[in-house]
C-alpha cells in the first residue's frame, strides 16, 4: 500500500513522454497524479523524449555560420522570439568556421550549416508535426514554432 501525501506535497512523476510537476494541498496519493499527469499532456509543443518545465534558464545554441550574411536573419530570428521569454532563456553561439566551432560540431555530430539546439537537441515536436530547427528560419522551422517549444519548457 503507498503512503497518502498530506498538507502542501509535491511529486514528481514520470508519465508518458513528459515529467508533470504536480502539486496539491489535500489528501492524494500517487495514483491521483497520475490520473491528473495524463490528462494534461496536451501540451502544443513537446520535446521528443522526456521534459519538465524547469526554473534553470533554457539553453540555446545557436551553432553554425552564424557571422555569413545569408544566415543572420535566422541568428536575428531566434534572437527576437528568445527575447520574450528574457531571464527564462541563455543564448550562446558557436561559429563554425573556427577551430572550437569544427570541434563542438563534430563532438555533437552536427551536420547543418545551422543549428538551434535547445536544452541539447533541435528536434522537437510542435502541434504533432515534427521540427527541427537546422538550417533557415522560414524552411524547415518558423518563428512561430521556437515559440511554442520555449512557451513549453518556460511553462508560459
Amino acid at each position: 500500500m503507498r503512503p497518502k501525501l498530506t498538507g502542501s506535497a509535491l511529486l514528481l512523476w514520470l508519465a508518458g513522454s513528459a515529467l508533470i510537476i504536480a502539486a496539491t494541498a489535500c489528501a492524494s496519493t500517487p495514483d491521483d497524479f497520475a490520473a491528473q499527469a495524463a490528462s494534461s499532456q496536451s501540451s502544443a509543443a513537446m520535446p521528443q523524449g522526456n521534459a519538465a518545465v524547469s526554473s534553470r534558464p533554457i539553453e540555446i545554441v545557436v551553432a553554425g555560420y552564424v557571422t555569413h550574411g545569408p544566415l543572420k536573419p535566422t541568428v536575428d530570428a531566434v534572437k527576437e522570439v528568445a527575447a520574450k521569454y528574457g531571464d527564462s532563456i541563455h543564448i550562446s553561439s558557436v561559429d563554425m568556421s573556427s577551430k572550437e566551432g569544427k570541434t563542438y560540431f563534430k563532438d555533437h555530430k552536427l551536420t547543418a550549416h545551422m543549428n538551434i539546439i535547445i536544452n541539447g537537441k533541435y528536434e522537437y515536436t510542435v502541434n504533432g508535426k515534427k521540427v527541427v530547427f537546422q538550417w533557415f528560419e522560414g524552411q524547415q522551422w518558423t518563428k512561430q514554432d521556437l515559440d511554442a517549444v520555449l512557451a513549453s519548457l518556460v511553462g508560459a
